[in-house]
């Protein structure tokens, strides 16, 4: 039976009006296109009389439309009127809204400005004069340095990147003269005891770990890359595999994937690994800071996930328990929810990635099945078994990197189809590894047996040491 998927049409006409929206931001205001979707609403009600169907279907249709064109319009934040009067808001006095990343050079961080609309992007250089402050998460500041529009890169938009988050000025801090920390804890009591967590196991990693094996692998568990050096990141880019420095999907997935093993050997089964598995994103996504990325993930997690947990669970059939709808679903509240997130870099690779993950497994993987004949028996040795894994790992990789490629090409036009998809093939189960690896270096770090932690943390830095290797002989291809 053809399934029709109408969650799938819904978010495909809300992002072509979102799409309308940007492009007539201009000429049209979000109120045209509210009228616009009042009018095709009271179509959608009147089309019920008779020959409904085609009528209901089309107003429908121009509804969503029209609504993601009022929703974009309505979201946008204005910032050039505040690019205009940035030198008079000086001093800056707000509260530090983000976890801080701190590098040996420089410490960035999102403030929360008390007398000014938006947010600011603050850049504190350590390299002048002055002992550094240490900035934490809440952090009452005043800035004795007036805000700057931000500067585009080649190639790069990095004004509507920052204006997407509400952000519509750059502030550089050179000396520790012109930062001042007037009080503590002005933040989210929950979002405090995060960021302590996630400073805590930052220094057992610096103290178990080499500075630059303990900064790769604090990139590859929770995606900090300020301490990350320069050219470390410059290979894992041209390796293709930058991905696995991001606080991401794929991470979490990654982590999931050795919590799910674990209680798989238990006997749990899936509504029970779903149920359990819940508090472990909220806890990862609290040490990590709620990044937009990373929530986004977690929803498209959750409904992908929600559906197979329901019809386990007989509360619906399990042919409605279908992943598309849940992809589907986590992006129409997304998009509801942050019209502009529709043009964020983060967002199309994710989605792109997840939705090639899927044609693969839902589409490409029974036909290979059937014609090579590789369904499972009762009767499989275990080389079937392993051939079977390596053929479908290889099928989801490459569906996956070919579905962000032309992302990846319109937003930094470049494509790395070869190295990605040797350098995933080889390095993405290394990391898989890494990551259960530092997973399992820090619960050692909490056991009260001092041998243990040393003795895993030589292992795990031959480990990032081969990461690395491998990053710089695939970014050399």
């Amino acid at each position: 039976m053809r399934r029709r998927r109408p969650l799938v049409w819904t978010v495909i006409a809300l992002a072509l009006g979102i799409l309308l929206g940007r492009a007539s931001e201009q000429i049209l205001s979000w109120l045209f296109w509210s009228i616009v979707a009042l009018l095709a609403t009271t179509g959608w009600l009147l089309s019920f009389q008779k020959k409904w169907e085609e009528r209901a279907t089309l107003s429908l249709g121009l509804l969503w439309v029209s609504a993601g064109a009022a929703l974009y319009l309505h979201a946008r934040f204005p910032v050039e009127q505040l690019y205009l009067y940035a030198d008079r808001y000086q001093p800056i006095h707000g509260i530090v809204v983000s976890y801080p990343d701190h590098g040996p050079e420089r410490t960035r961080f999102v403030i929360q400005p008390y007398d000014a609309p938006g947010r600011l992007q603050v850049f504190y250089d350590h390299r002048w004069g002055g002992e550094p402050l240490k900035i934490s998460y809440g952090d009452e500041v005043l800035l004795r340095v007036a805000p700057r529009a931000p500067r585009n890169f080649s190639g790069f938009d990095y004004r509507d990147y920052l204006r997407r988050r509400e952000i519509w000025g750059v502030v550089r801090v050179r000396r520790s003269s012109e930062i001042e920390i007037l009080a503590h804890r002005r933040g989210s009591e929950l979002l405090h005891w995060g960021y302590s967590l996630r400073e805590n196991l930052f220094g057992r990693l610096e103290e178990l770990l080499p500075s630059e094996q303990s900064s790769l692998l604090k990139g590859l568990l929770f995606g900090e890359r300020e301490s990350l050096p320069r050219e470390i990141e410059r290979s894992f880019r041209d390796a293709g595999v930058m991905h696995v420095l991001v606080a991401s999907g794929a991470n979490l997935g990654m982590i999931l994937s050795l919590f799910a093993l674990l209680l798989s050997l238990r006997g749990f089964n899936f509504a029970r690994l779903y149920l359990l598995a819940t508090p472990i994103v909220f806890l990862y996504l609290l040490i990590v800071g709620f990044e937009p990325s990373l929530v986004r993930a977690t929803l498209m997690f959750f409904f992908l996930a929600l559906g197979y947990f329901c019809a386990e669970r007989g509360w619906i059939l399990k042919r409605w328990a279908d992943p598309l709808q849940g992809l589907a679903t986590a992006a129409l509240i997304i998009l509801i929810t942050d019209p502009e997130a529709l043009f964020e870099a983060s967002l199309q690779l994710s989605f792109a990635g997840t939705l090639g993950i899927l044609i693969a497994l839902l589409y490409l993987w029974p036909w290979l099945e059937e014609r090579l004949k590789l369904k499972r028996s009762r009767e499989e040795s275990t080389w079937r078994e392993i051939t079977r894994g390596a053929m479908l790992f290889v099928l989801i990789s490459l569906a996956a990197q070919l579905f962000v490629a032309p992302v990846i090409f319109y937003h930094f036009q470049r494509v790395y189809l070869w190295e990605a998809l040797l350098g995933n093939l080889t390095i993405v189960p290394l990391v898989t590894v890494a990551l259960w690896g530092g997973i399992a270096l820090l619960t050692a770090s909490f056991v009260p047996i001092p041998f243990l932690s040393e003795a895993l943390a030589p292992l795990k830095g031959a480990w990032l040491e081969l990461l690395i290797l491998l990053s710089e002989f695939f970014a050399g291809l």
